[in-house]
């Protein structure tokens, strides 16, 4: 039976979800900002080691600066959406600054396009995406089991995800958030608040009203 695990929690503030899904393969979603924390978390439940993918919905610093304390301690691959176009160790480009952080540097392993799927045993996650949020954002939708990983596209309760507010941007987070409406959702893991089962689909109804009130 597959296990989602929400695994950055005791990190500092204004941190990213990281989700923990153990299968024949494990993978982190995400990767926060307190390595240490989520680490140790991972550890309560498997070897750290046996993380075989990081999966990044963006670039954003508050998802990405635990990735080289994370590499480094599972060996894990560094997969992101191919339209991410955000300049790793940029402060501006992955918005560190505003952490008063030095920007995360780390190579990656993979890009991710729209329509990939990744095989992770029971599951399989596929790649939807959902510029907006940023240029190159992605979602991840398992069908089977009906579980979005929606990343900072939308979140729980009608809220979106920030856009820089010019016309483009609001355009695609439109757009992406239409495609998430067309999907049957059961089980929703935002990039930030907590995970919800309860009426996703009309939750995410409301953050498509949000966001077409604002375009």
């Amino acid at each position: 039976m597959v296990e989602v695990h929400k695994v950055n929690g005791g990190g500092p503030t204004h941190e990213g979800n990281v989700y923990l899904i153990v299968d024949e393969v494990a993978a982190l979603i995400d990767a926060g900002r307190d390595a240490s924390a989520i680490l140790h978390n991972v550890g309560e439940v498997i070897d750290p080691r046996d993380i075989e993918f990081i999966i990044l919905t963006h670039c954003h610093h508050d998802h990405i600066a635990a990735v080289p304390a994370l590499k480094a301690a599972t060996g894990a691959k560094v997969l992101i959406g191919e339209g991410e176009v955000c300049d790793l160790g940029d402060d501006v480009a992955t918005g560190s600054y505003r952490y008063g952080e030095d920007p995360a540097e780390f190579g990656i392993d993979g890009t991710l396009e729209e329509g990939d799927i990744i095989r992770l045993g029971e599951w399989s996650l596929s790649v939807i995406g959902t510029p907006g949020h940023s240029p190159g954002s992605i979602s991840l939708y398992e069908p089977k089991a009906r579980a979005l990983f929606s990343g900072d596209t939308l979140f729980p309760h009608g809220n979106i995800g920030r856009t820089r507010r010019s016309e483009e941007a609001v355009r695609d987070l439109v757009r992406s958030i239409e495609r998430l409406a067309s999907l049957d959702v059961l089980v929703l893991y935002p990039g930030h608040m907590e995970p919800t089962d309860d009426e996703v689909n009309e939750q995410i109804m409301a953050s498509l009203a949000f966001a077409r009130s604002i375009h």
